[in-house]
């Protein structure tokens, strides 16, 4: 039972990838990736788990800036007032194609993993780099 919920969250985080690439035409959701899926042993509760990408006078914006935190918070911000806007949606479109006894409730939360391991790399190659420079 548990492979098949595992299965289940992998297909609705896929098409609400699909649906946010060709069907939702919102500023707020552009710049959002969608990570995974969490959903209950009883299918009831689905929690979507999405990253930003930080997008700032056209170019991708450098974590190492001071005000990448400040940025990126309303980024993300704008992007939960967009889920909030479009729940309803995206339910539609997804459940149309995902065949379930029950919809589950569907839930959006930012997941800063990528973030954090972007800036953990980043750290690593810029200690690298002083090490090669020290040799």
């Amino acid at each position: 039972m548990i492979e098949r919920n595992k299965r289940v969250a992998e297909l609705i985080a896929h098409e609400i990838s699909l649906v946010l690439e060709f069907k939702i035409n919102d500023d707020r959701l552009k710049n959002v990736t969608i990570i995974r899926a969490e959903i209950s042993k009883d299918l009831r509760y689905c929690k979507i788990f999405f990253s930003v990408i930080v997008i700032k006078n056209g170019n991708i914006y450098d974590s190492k800036d001071i005000n990448y935190s400040d940025y990126a918070e309303k980024e993300v911000k704008k992007a939960m007032s967009g889920f909030k806007s479009s729940k309803n949606f995206i339910k539609k479109e997804v459940f149309s194609k995902v065949l379930l006894r029950l919809i589950p409730d569907l839930s959006f939360e930012y997941d800063p993993g990528i973030e954090q391991s972007s800036r953990i790399l980043k750290i690593i190659n810029d200690n690298n780099k002083i090490i090669n420079d020290n040799n």
